[in-house]
Parts: structure tokens; sequence; C-alpha cells
């Protein structure tokens, strides 16, 4: 008997962790357009959770774009547009005064960079994505507001031209809250 509760527990724990799988990972699919590229966003909104909440996001759009909300969760705001020169620009935001943010992005050359405000509150931008002129990148954020509530993103990033040789940048992840 204590053999089979060993084995549902191990199964239960593998597909629970097959799933949170196929929930975190977002496809961005696209389709090339020869004469304009339009900004294409999904956005991770929720406005108050009962419990922990995933979410994928996905950023896609042309050189110039106007900036564009993708992540809106637990006081935790993420906007992120491209530059004129194709690059991610990508910040972050709280509304909840004496918040954390910390996190690593890692660049395409493979260098570290480092978020860190423990005073991150309204009023107060934190770059997300990097200014070392390489922008294909990825990294991961986590947010703590004073009440408790923790926001997990993870993502990247790719600067034009990406997709299948569009000329688009893109921003995609996913975000996780209690």
């Amino acid at each position: 008997m204590k053999r089979l509760k060993t084995r549902r527990v191990i199964c239960a724990l593998t597909l629970s962790t097959v799933a949170m799988a196929a929930v975190a990972v977002g496809t961005a699919s696209a389709r090339s357009d020869h004469a304009t590229v339009k900004v294409r966003v999904h956005t991770a909104t929720v406005k108050a959770s009962a419990g922990p909440v995933t979410r994928t996001f996905s950023f896609i759009g042309p050189s110039g774009s106007k900036t564009t909300n993708v992540v809106s969760i637990d006081g935790l705001t993420i906007n992120a547009r491209c530059g004129t020169g194709g690059q991610p620009v990508i910040f972050g935001f709280s509304s909840v005064a004496g918040s954390d943010i910390l996190g690593r992005i890692f660049d395409g050359l493979g260098r570290a960079h480092i978020i860190h405000n423990t005073s991150f509150g309204p009023g107060v931008s934190v770059a997300l994505s990097t200014s070392s002129g390489d922008f294909d990148a990825s990294g991961s954020v986590l947010f703590e507001t004073p009440a408790g509530k923790v926001v997990t993103v993870a993502y990247a990033f790719d600067n034009a031209t990406t997709l299948g040789k569009q000329k688009v940048c893109t921003v995609f992840g996913s975000a996780i809250a209690s």
C-alpha cells in the first residue's frame, strides 16, 4: 500500500510539473507583412488574485513603436517598445511604495546585468533591458510588496531582425503572481 501511494505522489508531481511548464511556455506566432508591421501584443494583466496566477505575454513591434503595457500584476507594471534602431526598450514600475525588485539579465555574449532596487515604488522606473548594445537576452525579475505579494517574471527579448528575418523587435515571457 505504501509503495502505491509513493507511485501516485510521484505521478502527481510529474503531471503537475508538466502542466505548469505547458502553461508557462508562451508561443509567439508572426507573419511577415512586406509593407508595414503592426504591433502585436498579448498582455499579462490581473486586477486581483485570490491565489497563484500564471500568465504569458508577447510584444512584437516595428522600430519606433509606441510604449505598450505587457504585464500588470499585483502592483508590478512592465512596459515595452522598440527603439528607433530596432532595439527592445523595457521598463518596470511599481504602484506600491517600499517594494523590492531584484533580477538578472544575461545577454547574447554571456554578460550578466543586475537589476536591484529595494526602494521601488511610485515615480520610480527600473530598466529591464540591456544598454550594452547586445539586445538578444533573457532574464528573470522578482518583485515583492511590503504586504507579501510576489511576482516572478521570466522573459526574453530580441532586436530586429528576428522571428524569421522580420524587421521587428520582440519581448516575451511569463509572469507568476502570488
